[in-house]
């Protein structure tokens, strides 16, 4: 490395948001921030979910990785990196730290770490961290401040957060720990937060919530359901123990919401112990007062919400006389699935509340005015807008050059290398790696395979076997309309002659491929299209 300052590289987390991972490369070690997952795409074609590619990374040089909160798309593949680098040193808050050994244990992965706080010191061989608490929708979120031992360079690093000044739950970002350490630095850059930038004004506080949560909690249907992020653990909190006032037993379903209230309940963040929480089987039967919290607010296929919603559940059924509470924003790319519960939910004769209806959701990361009181307090050299899809990373470059045309702005991607050197920046192009597919038990599955399954799921199979020497085929068909078993007579006959005539004694590999050719166009000449063909031959 030329470099004898640092240089940052996102390699996830930009024009997207998930997979967050971003690696500073210093003259004598690479060092991590975060290692996250990202939900798939549609052409991903039901995968678990994606993590970045590792392939950058350098054994020699990796001594550590800082996780900066205990978001999924912030730690989801991090048991998959410490399978691949186990020597590494894991930064991390006790809140989190919770989060992530109960993940580690259930794959049977360890790891070393070291618990840091909001006033911690990390000092590694180049560089200085400080960790900088920040507000966000789950505890123990921190921005970070990277600064050249020289104090050269300093650089301010905020993937998640927003201005929340007046929270009852944690206290306001420090503004003026990022002002003291950066201060003292000749040069100075930010990495910011792009995921709300279409927000004009200030996010909304937890606080203001307070009051349309409450009168929800008071009012008169014995059950009232309610769905929000698992991660929220201060607003689930809170809603407890408005419901708990309002004479309501409270009932958790998810796996998902028992984790982090357990680990934020264990760090001291909640007062609601697990005496006070309710089971659905402990429930069964009941018909009192009760605020049940459902798991799965973004509509997964196996979650709490989607399984009462559909009537499947068998505790809980939705039905006249039920209020649903959607405490939550909907992840844009999830629009179907959420609509899909609204009609369901709205078909059995409940009744649904929304952030459209009611002030009930805030979201976590900052709108223009929070990022006018983050400048007003100390205004960088250099900004380089993050964690956002590449449409929401223009429109945050485009902000910064009209409101703050004396900063020099850049816009940046995944695979960029962002060289922070002899008093300018220089921004360099890596070959950029696709993201790794994992499905199942945690397994990588490759892109051809998924493409291939995307083929059978969307056109369906058809299945060849024969035996040369006793002349005897049998085909089978997967996914194909069922009149099309009444062809299979006729595909018989015609591969048959085909091989008496034309393929008698020839390689295997050029009778499979005639053979699936002559299948394919079969097909295609009665349903349009050409279902996935494998031929057999023994």
């Amino acid at each position: 490395m030329k470099n004898k300052y640092f240089n940052i590289i996102p390699i996830g987390g930009v024009e997207e948001i998930g997979s967050n991972m971003t690696l500073i490369r210093t003259p004598d070690e690479d060092i991590l921030v975060d290692c996250g997952m990202l939900f798939p795409y549609e052409e991903c074609f039901d995968i678990n979910y994606l993590i970045p590619d590792f392939s950058i990374l350098d054994s020699s040089r990796l001594t550590s990785i800082i996780i900066t909160h205990g978001h999924e798309d912030h730690i989801g593949g991090l048991g998959h990196l410490l399978k691949e680098f186990p020597d590494i040193t894991v930064y991390v808050t006790n809140f989190t730290h919770h989060l992530i050994q109960k993940k580690l244990e259930e794959h049977k992965i360890t790891m070393k770490y070291e618990l840091y706080n909001e006033t911690s010191h990390l000092q590694f061989k180049n560089v200085e961290v400080f960790p900088i608490h920040v507000n966000h929708s789950i505890p123990e979120t921190a921005g970070l401040v990277i600064r050249s031992n020289d104090k050269k360079w300093g650089a301010l690093y905020i993937s998640d957060f927003k201005v929340d000044l007046f929270s009852k739950h944690e206290k306001p970002i420090d503004l003026a720990r990022i002002e003291e350490k950066l201060s003292e630095c000749a040069q100075t850059a930010y990495f910011i937060d792009s995921t709300n930038i279409m927000h004009d004004g200030k996010t909304t506080s937890e606080n203001e919530l307070h009051e349309d949560l409450r009168a929800l909690m008071n009012r008169e249907e014995n059950r009232v359901f309610i769905t929000l992020f698992a991660s929220n653990v201060h607003r689930m909190n809170i809603i407890a123990k408005m419901a708990k006032e309002a004479g309501r037993k409270i009932v958790i379903m998810g796996r998902s919401l028992k984790t982090y209230m357990e680990a934020a309940y264990e760090t001291g963040h909640v007062d609601l112990g697990p005496d006070e929480l309710y089971m659905p089987d402990q429930v069964k039967g009941e018909t009192g007062k009760m605020l049940i919290f459902l798991s799965g607010c973004q509509g997964d296929f196996l979650s709490a919400l989607r399984r009462f919603s559909f009537g499947e559940d068998g505790t809980f059924k939705p039905g006249p006389g039920d209020l649903v509470i959607f405490s939550s924003k909907v992840i844009p790319g999830n629009e179907k699935k959420i609509y899909r519960i609204y009609n369901k939910l709205t078909e059995f004769g409940a009744e649904i509340i929304t952030a459209y209806d009611h002030l009930i959701h805030a979201s976590g990361h900052p709108g223009k005015e929070d990022l006018h009181i983050l400048l007003k307090n100390f205004t960088p050299g250099f900004y380089f807008p993050i964690h956002g899809e590449s449409y929401l990373l223009k429109k945050h470059y485009d902000f910064i050059k009209t409101a703050y045309p004396k900063i020099s702005s850049h816009l940046i991607y995944n695979y960029n290398e962002i060289i922070l050197g002899e008093g300018t920046v220089k921004i360099e192009e890596l070959d950029a790696k696709e993201p790794r597919l994992i499905h199942g038990k945690a397994m990588e599955i490759e892109k051809t395979q998924i493409s291939q399954r995307r083929k059978m799921a969307t056109q369906g199979a058809v299945f060849i076997s024969y035996h040369r020497t006793m002349g005897h085929m049998e085909i089978t068909t997967v996914g194909l309309p069922l009149i099309a078993q009444e062809w299979i007579e006729n595909l018989k006959k015609k591969l048959t002659e085909q091989i008496k005539n034309n393929l008698g004694g020839r390689e295997e590999a050029y009778v499979k491929d005639q053979l699936k050719i002559s299948a394919r166009q079969f097909y295609n000449n009665f349903l349009g299209y050409k279902p996935v063909t494998e031929v057999h031959l023994y």
